[in-house]
């Protein structure tokens, strides 16, 4: 273990990471940002005081660490996918007490690799980058004896490259009627001054008729930002249409070396952003740099640092060993192994996402499809050119988490079923889909189950506009979103009664026929009820009288296929609790759908190798700049299906 020494730094370093604290909410985000160790998600108080963004001070006899999500220096992705073998620790401090800088290794264990005693001094600490190819990360502790001391401020830096000049950024921000939320971005952002030295642009891609521009604060917002500031309006075209007006803004403007996309309804750590350009600069190939998407209704609560693709079925899951919903306030850092492990990455979410210009002049822009899968289909298609995606620990925004959503009982469920296929047929090089039709098939029998008959209506329209080719989906960018709600406006399940007392009384009415109905604990028993359940949802005529009243009612938390086994009606509750909607059995439905199902899944295995071709073919012209800059001058012609 090695000594610090006391110095000032120079102009041959430039800081890549900056010891940030919260300022606000910060009884919500602690544990992001400080850890001590007492177990009460480090609330501030017995042991600390946050002074500002940069600075906190530890009382005598209590320590603090900084092994956060926030705080700790990723090692291993620096390590992994820059050429930097070294990185500072430049600290400054008042008082006196002990620094101790820590590493850990992929197991998660930690070991102290330096320490200074401190008195009224800037301390700094040069340490190798070398032994982290798997995982592991830097931080440092604070411990203080007769006295408090305070942390002024505290930086991780890296050599300056000799050839290269620092790189700047222009954020794109796609709104659609939530004006408050794209206010609250764009007022985070100018009000932070570090970012300005690599901000270029700030885009705001107005696409709704409840206006940013027309918000009380965003006089102020726009003299924060100034010149930075520019707001576009359009059509609604989605996610896709919004990011890549901005993708296309930014390479006509030149001036950029990143365009980072942030959704409107996220809370920025701004210093995140910072890290994010500082990261892609020395990445040796051009590279995404993706950040963690963080609850915002439980701020303290990572929903995935990293997602893999799996070609097989066309769909995502966690990275390596970590879950999705880690909550730091019950398990910090230092007590979760697999988070201190380099995560593989196959993409990262359009929350916050920095992709380099080098990266849009090379594949394009985002596939035309409204939203869903086209941040997806973007990295996958990055990767096969050459440019990896990396979700850099440390880096992430609070967003609205998805039980919150739960977009598959929505309009949304089209431009999912549809988008994952096209992203299948684009990016899978399994035959006929490998398991993908027949997931779309089991997963419309899990929906016909639970009675959802809209959302099944949606997803074979999805099918069927997925066959239509690739040549169709610009024309539909202004309109499917409209369609899709239209397709599924008239059935009951889709209708939300927000008012409980016009609804008739919960009363069984249905004919028991599987007996006690008990939630499946093996795969056997599973099977063996949905066999049971299909017999009855076919063959066996729903009650007269579960269409007079509900059998049951049953909250949103607790909605799945077994509770329906043995009713033909019932209150379900929505996923934000604004009312219910009345589920009704209907046989006739239930086997059309089901034919439907059996019929378009089948279709889809059988020309899957020809839909594929002709998606390869045409994707490099519907994702180029000239085809939405076409788009944005209205120039595409609607095609109706």
């Amino acid at each position: 273990m090695t000594e610090g020494t006391s110095m000032n730094t120079t102009d041959d370093f430039v800081t890549v990471n900056r010891i940030v604290f919260p300022t606000e909410g910060v009884a919500e985000v602690s544990a992001l940002y400080v850890d001590t160790g007492a177990g009460d998600g480090s609330q501030p108080g017995a042991d600390y005081e946050i002074n500002g963004r940069r600075s906190i001070t530890v009382y005598a006899h209590r320590r603090i660490s900084l092994s956060t999500y926030f705080n700790a220096f990723p090692a291993s992705y620096w390590q992994r996918w820059t050429s930097v073998r070294s990185v500072r620790l430049v600290v400054t401090l008042r008082g006196q007490g002990l620094l101790s800088v820590y590493k850990s290794s992929a197991r998660g264990r930690a070991s102290a690799v330096a320490s200074q005693q401190f008195d009224d001094e800037t301390v700094a600490f040069d340490l190798p980058v070398l032994s982290f190819v798997d995982g592991g990360n830097y931080w440092f502790d604070i411990a203080c004896a007769q006295s408090e001391a305070t942390l002024e401020s505290a930086e991780w830096q890296v050599a300056a490259p000799e050839a290269k000049a620092p790189g700047t950024v222009s954020v794109g921000i796609t709104t659609y009627n939530r004006p408050s939320y794209c206010l609250n971005q764009l007022l985070t952002i100018g009000a932070d001054t570090d970012i300005a030295g690599v901000l270029d642009t700030v885009y705001v891609i107005d696409q709704g008729t409840d206006l940013v521009e027309d918000q009380p604060r965003f006089r102020e917002a726009a003299e924060q930002l100034g010149e930075h500031l520019t707001v576009l309006r359009q059509a609604n075209l989605g996610g896709s249409g919004g990011f890549s007006r901005a993708m296309l803004e930014t390479l006509t403007e030149g001036r950029s070396d990143y365009v980072l996309l942030l959704d409107d309804d996220a809370i920025s750590e701004p210093e995140a952003i910072m890290r994010a350009v500082r990261f892609a600069d020395f990445a040796t190939v051009p590279t995404i740099v993706g950040g963690g998407m963080l609850h915002l209704d439980e701020r303290s609560v990572l929903y995935t640092q990293g997602e893999v693709w799996d070609t097989r079925k066309s769909w995502m899951s966690a990275s390596g060993e970590s879950e999705y919903d880690h909550d730091f306030a019950e398990d910090t850092l230092r007590e979760t192994p697999e988070l201190h492990r380099r995560l593989a990455a196959d993409f990262n979410g359009w929350w916050m996402c920095l992709i380099p210009t080098h990266i849009l002049r090379d594949i394009g822009l985002s596939l035309p499809v409204f939203l869903k899968f086209d941040d997806i289909e973007y990295s996958l298609r990055a990767a096969q050119s050459g440019y990896p995606t990396v979700c850099l620990p440390g880096v992430a925004v609070w967003h609205m988490a998805w039980h919150d959503k739960d977009p598959t009982r929505t309009w949304e469920e089209y431009f999912i079923h549809r988008n994952r296929v096209i992203t299948g047929l684009l990016r899978s090089p399994v035959p006929r889909g490998g398991y993908l039709p027949l997931h779309s098939f089991l997963g419309d029998v899990k929906l016909l189950f639970m009675l959802q008959y809209s959302t099944v209506r949606l997803r074979h329209q999805a099918l069927r506009d997925a066959f239509a080719g690739p040549e169709a989906l610009p024309g539909w960018l202004a309109t499917k979103q409209g369609d899709a709600r239209r397709l599924r406006a008239d059935f009951v399940d889709a209708t939300v009664v927000e008012d409980f007392s016009t609804l008739p009384p919960v009363r069984r009415s249905s004919r028991v026929m599987l007996g006690a109905v008990r939630r499946p604990t093996n795969p056997v028993a599973a099977v063996v009820l949905a066999l049971r359940v299909a017999v009855r949802q076919l063959f066996i005529r729903e009650s007269e009288g579960s269409h007079r009243n509900p059998e049951r009612v049953i909250a949103a938390p607790d909605i799945t296929w077994w509770r329906f086994a043995d009713i033909d009606s019932a209150l379900v509750t929505s996923p934000d609790g604004v009312g219910v909607a009345w589920y009704q059995r209907d046989r006739s439905a239930m086997r059309r759908f089901l034919f439907d199902s059996v019929r378009l899944n089948m279709r889809l295995a059988r020309r899957w190798a020809r839909l594929a071709e002709a998606y390869g073919r045409e994707a490099p012209k519907i994702t180029s700049p000239e085809q939405w800059r076409s788009i944005f001058a209205g120039d595409v012609t609607t095609t109706k299906k």
